[in-house]
């Protein structure tokens, strides 16, 4: 398989992730998020009911947490995708995102910043790292073993 198609693949994974944690906070998710205000969105809409009459009982870390991890590993596949062969680049992307995001849980857990604050979301955000760097691993054990 060429890296050209690998990079497709992990664009579409990385799309699919997306669409989950986006699925879950919507279908589960209270209309109190400061989210929803912060994007301006009405969640009394069509689209935000037809999808939160077809949600099911989810366990709180998967609703809550779950969705963070989604988001970081799907943000960390895309810049995959972009710049498999740029690590500089990926660098300059990836670390403030992931600094922003351990901040911003952390600003939240000292009441700085709107909302929860969660320890479990940072959890869910190193296992995202670690299952970025798996991957990301393999992926090149597999090209030097084949190339």
């Amino acid at each position: 398989m060429s890296l050209k198609n690998v990079n497709y693949i992990t664009f579409l994974v990385s799309a699919l992730l997306f669409i989950c944690a986006i699925y879950i906070y919507i279908s589960n998710r209270s209309r109190d998020m400061v989210l929803y205000s912060w994007l301006g969105l009405d969640y009394d809409n069509t689209f935000f009911e037809v999808i939160r009459c077809h949600s099911f009982y989810m366990p709180p870390c998967i609703k809550y947490n779950f969705p963070d991890g989604l988001w970081m590993l799907s943000f960390l596949l895309f810049m995959e995708s972009v710049w498999s062969d740029e690590k500089f680049l990926k660098l300059i992307f990836c670390i403030p995102i992931i600094a922003f995001a351990f901040i911003l849980e952390i600003l939240q857990f000292s009441g700085y910043f709107p909302g929860t604050g969660d320890v479990l979301d940072i959890f869910a955000y190193v296992l995202a790292i670690l299952l970025f760097i798996l991957l990301t691993k393999l992926k090149q054990i597999y090209y030097e073993k084949n190339n």
